[in-house]
């Protein structure tokens, strides 16, 4: 985390939530919006505030993506659904992004922000070799 006094990491942190969509989702456009304004009028600790928006921004999009990694093949309607179903367990909306990864052997690995939910036979091999140790 980069330091900083808290009425900067305050207002940051506002410049964050006039950059959301209504449905909580990063908007490219409100955030370029939100630079133009910061260079328009340039504030104390610019470059402090820049690297914390950013900072805060990075993040708010790892809280709202799923990274959906599968080994075989993944059809369009089970995507659909894990989003539904993530949507529903964490109260805002989910996004997924799918990624293959021969490594998980079958099965998938999801990970939203820290969370990660593995039903992957490379995770349940990797568990197994660990009770064993």
């Amino acid at each position: 985390m980069i330091t900083a006094d808290k009425s900067l990491k305050g207002f940051a942190r506002s410049l964050v939530q006039l950059s959301l969509e209504d449905d909580g989702q990063v908007s490219a456009d409100r955030v370029q919006a939100v630079i133009s304004s910061l260079k328009a009028k340039p504030r104390r600790g610019l470059k402090t505030i820049l690297k914390l928006f950013l900072y805060y921004i990075k993040r708010e999009i790892r809280h709202s993506q799923a990274i959906v990694e599968y080994s075989g093949a993944l059809a369009p309607a089970t995507l659909v659904r894990i989003e539904k179903n993530l949507s529903d367990a964490y109260g805002r909306k989910i996004i997924t992004v799918a990624r293959k990864n021969p490594s998980l052997v079958a099965g998938l690995r999801i990970s939203v922000a820290d969370d990660v939910f593995d039903a992957s036979v490379a995770g349940r091999l990797e568990n197994l070799s660990r009770s064993v140790r």
